[in-house]
Parts: C-alpha cells; sequence; structure tokens
C-alpha cells in the first residue's frame, strides 16, 4: 500500500466516457483521500471546471466527440490550468502510443489502463512533483 507523503487531498475531475471506468477511478481517488468528481465527456468537463476549479484531471484519451488530445489543449489554455493526467486502455494502436501522445500534449502523468488503487496514488503524487512512499 502506498501513503503519500506530504501529499494534501486535492480535488480531482475524472473524465471518461464509460460510466463504470470513470466511478472506479473515482473510488480509488477517493481511496486516497482525495475528492474527485467524475464526467463522461470533454464538454462536460469544461462546464466542470468553469463552474469549479480542480487541482488535477484524469483524462481519458479515447472520448467521442472531443479526444484525450483536444481536452489536454483546451485545459492548457485556462488561466491556472489544473494538473493533467493521461489515461489509456488502447484501442486501434497500443495504450503506450496515446499515453506517448498526450505526454507530447502535456500531460503531467501518464496511467495506462488498468490500474489499482496504489498506481492511481503514485501518478497523482508524479503529477505533482512529489513522491508516494510505500508504508
Amino acid at each position: 500500500m502506498l501513503a503519500a507523503i506530504n501529499m494534501p487531498a486535492r480535488r480531482i475531475l475524472i473524465v471518461d466516457d464509460e460510466q463504470s471506468v470513470c466511478e472506479v477511478t473515482k473510488l480509488l481517488v477517493e481511496m486516497g483521500g482525495h475528492t474527485a468528481v467524475c464526467v463522461t465527456d470533454a464538454p462536460a468537463a469544461l462546464r466542470e471546471m468553469a463552474a469549479q476549479p480542480c487541482d488535477a484531471i484524469i483524462i481519458d484519451m479515447l472520448m467521442p466527440e472531443m479526444d484525450g488530445v483536444e481536452l489536454i489543449n483546451e485545459v492548457r489554455r485556462l488561466r491556472a490550468p489544473p494538473r493533467i493526467i493521461a489515461m489509456s486502455g488502447g484501442g486501434h494502436i497500443p495504450k503506450e502510443s496515446y499515453l506517448q501522445i498526450a505526454h507530447m500534449a502535456g500531460a503531467h502523468a501518464l496511467l495506462p489502463k488498468p490500474f489499482n488503487r496504489e498506481q492511481v496514488e503514485r501518478v497523482i503524487a508524479e503529477a505533482f512533483g512529489e513522491s508516494a512512499a510505500k508504508s
């Protein structure tokens, strides 16, 4: 189990078009002591950030209407953008390719699917330049 070292609780927005993935990710984020909000598309994510800023956003790379790279670009244009965590389980190309594209687009950390609680905690810490240590 990982315990964050000096890692404050943060508000994290999760964006995934699969409701079940969104809810499981929310649960794992909350188990790490953070507040999490789920939305299932990029336009809803932009509305949510306008209504209530977040510290970090976890973005699925493959979504209809607006994909992860497009959302990353929109997020980076904000006056005070949150830390960006890109997640992907792959699709037509391997998940590592989608995540590499996200990194080049400006994601602060990468989260390959499937993942567990420890990986979620580690990637949140990484996005903020912090470390998570085993306890």
